[in-house]
């Protein structure tokens, strides 16, 4: 069997990749207002990817998790920004069918060295010198022949992105469809999606499936998100610092490739399906996604992660699908076999 298979979000997942972070140590040395709220966030983040290596693992699925250097230690001198760890694998690589498509340089290095260490058949994508993201995982979804994926206005990326889904039926996303298509909706199984509110026009790409819609994150009832909205512009939250300005400075300054824009994320949206019944999700108490999964029979897994709206990255962000255990279907037969097909 090929080291990737990948043609749905649904089919039982088989191996997967999680992302990993820095060590508490490698903020040593910082003054207290900015050292203890950066360690807690690494610590418990390295705590809950164990806990959720774990629940993969007990669900059956071979996890690979790319290795970090711990003897590094931030550098209070810095004149740039410090990079992320590789904290979420689909930004910057794309598993599609039996390919994987990686840009080494856009991306935490020890990715590249994982993705490498587990197969030798990894892509190498070109660099080249725009703002706009390629198109990765974070931004592609596959069912069968048809991709999904944002537009890219660049046309110098054209060449590259009609090598990339040579044989597949492209599907271009609505513009309502921002940054992150996995941020917007997500086909948990054949005739079910979770969606943004906003992106609306699913009676024509997936005629007949069920639609459950999810209205925005109400960020005005979060504690002191107000406040801290002013001095961050809406960028990351972490409870009991909104008013740690040094804290809040030491984020916005050196560490602003770590955080995204947290206030137009949706992380209900943004989980990891495990199989036809069991379904990953960071909230447990959303009794819309709950009732939805049940008509459905899928079971929420919940998994811990109380840092998502620092990191500004859900379930489905901090993982990548390698292996599941399924084949290419086609299921839409009656769209036309052509290469793009704008039903949106």
């Amino acid at each position: 069997m090929s080291k990737f298979n990948i043609w749905n979000k649904w089919d039982p997942l088989k191996v997967c990749m999680l992302g990993n972070n820095y060590t508490p140590e490698y903020f040593d040395g910082l003054d207290n207002a900015a050292e203890t709220p950066l360690k807690r966030i690494c610590n418990e983040t390295l705590e809950d990817l164990e806990g959720f290596k774990t629940i993969l693992q007990d669900f059956g699925v071979e996890v690979i998790q790319p290795v970090m250097d711990n003897s590094q230690r931030f550098i209070a001198d810095h004149l740039i920004a410090t990079a992320r760890g590789p904290l979420q694998p689909r930004d910057f690589q794309l598993v599609l069918g039996n390919k994987c498509f990686i840009w080494p340089h856009l991306d935490h290095p020890a990715l590249a060295h994982c993705l490498r260490d587990y197969s030798d058949k990894c892509i190498n994508m070109p660099p080249w010198d725009i703002s706009e993201e390629p198109l990765t995982s974070a931004k592609v979804f596959m069912i069968g022949k048809d991709v999904y994926h944002t537009i890219a206005p660049d046309p110098n990326l054209a060449p590259i992105h009609d090598a990339v889904f040579k044989n597949h039926r492209r599907n271009v996303l609505p513009p309502t469809v921002q940054g992150h298509a996995d941020g917007s909706f997500h086909t948990i199984k054949p005739g079910a999606i979770l969606s943004l509110h906003d992106v609306q026009n699913y009676e024509s790409t997936f005629p007949g499936w069920d639609v459950c819609f999810l209205e925005d994150e109400s960020w005005s009832k979060v504690m002191g998100w107000s406040n801290l909205k002013d001095k961050n512009s809406g960028k990351w939250y972490l409870a009991g610092e909104t008013d740690n300005d040094e804290f809040i400075h030491f984020v916005n300054t050196w560490l602003s490739d770590w955080v995204g824009y947290v206030e137009e994320s949706v992380f209900d949206v943004n989980v990891l399906v495990l199989d036809e019944h069991h379904v990953c999700v960071s909230n447990m108490n959303n009794p819309i996604v709950n009732a939805f999964l049940k008509k459905h029979n899928m079971e929420p897994v919940y998994v811990p992660w109380r840092h998502r709206f620092f990191w500004d990255g859900g379930l489905h962000c901090i993982t990548l699908d390698l292996v599941r255990a399924g084949t290419q279907q086609d299921y839409f037969p009656e769209r036309a076999d052509h290469d793009i097909v704008h039903k949106f």
